[in-house]
């Protein structure tokens, strides 16, 4: 709907973007009653360019603008409440909420990103970065005090621990 909207288009990697800030941003949505004319589809930029889907470790980019979750490592490390597949594992790293190889990969990214002057999207002191170890051993009640009111709810309290077992397991047989 973005892409349809004008906003953006879509990548290769699934994701809207923009030629003024590749894909690092948030989209809304205003309902109103009002006629508003809409703007034209953005033409798609990114051309012949491959580095999103060379650059993901699970090949979760199976086509062009066409992503498998059954092999995203976001999806695993934030929403999946099951167990992780092996092959996503494997190539899991020391992640433990999301990846973004995709997009840190990204020309438009790479030359057009901009760091957020918004206060509620800046890096909280004291959430950003824990140790693997750290994350292995909190109880709930740590993780509801350092994370509260951040994106990483989303992955729960035993969804952050299992993708931290695993980074952990991963650092030992690298």
């Amino acid at each position: 709907w973005a892409a349809q909207a004008g906003i953006g288009w879509v990548g290769k990697n699934g994701m809207v973007l923009r030629r003024d800030m590749g894909s690092w941003f948030f989209l809304g949505v205003v309902i109103t009653t009002l006629e508003l004319s809409a703007d034209a589809p953005m033409p798609d930029y990114c051309g012949d360019c491959r580095r999103c889907i060379e650059a993901c470790p699970t090949g979760a980019i199976v086509d062009p603008k066409t992503v498998d979750a059954r092999r995203c490592i976001a999806y695993h490390t934030i929403e999946n409440r099951g167990k992780i597949p092996e092959l996503v594992q494997e190539h899991q790293g020391t992640w433990v909420f999301g990846c973004d190889l995709c997009q840190e990969a990204c020309p438009w990214n790479q030359r057009f990103a901009k760091t957020t002057t918004e206060a509620d999207f800046l890096r909280r002191e004291g959430v950003a970065t824990p140790s693997i170890e750290e994350l292995v051993d909190m109880d709930e009640g740590a993780f509801l005090n350092r994370f509260q009111g951040t994106p990483v709810m989303r992955a729960t309290h035993a969804g952050l621990r299992r993708n931290a077992r695993i980074a952990q397991k991963n650092t030992k047989h690298s």
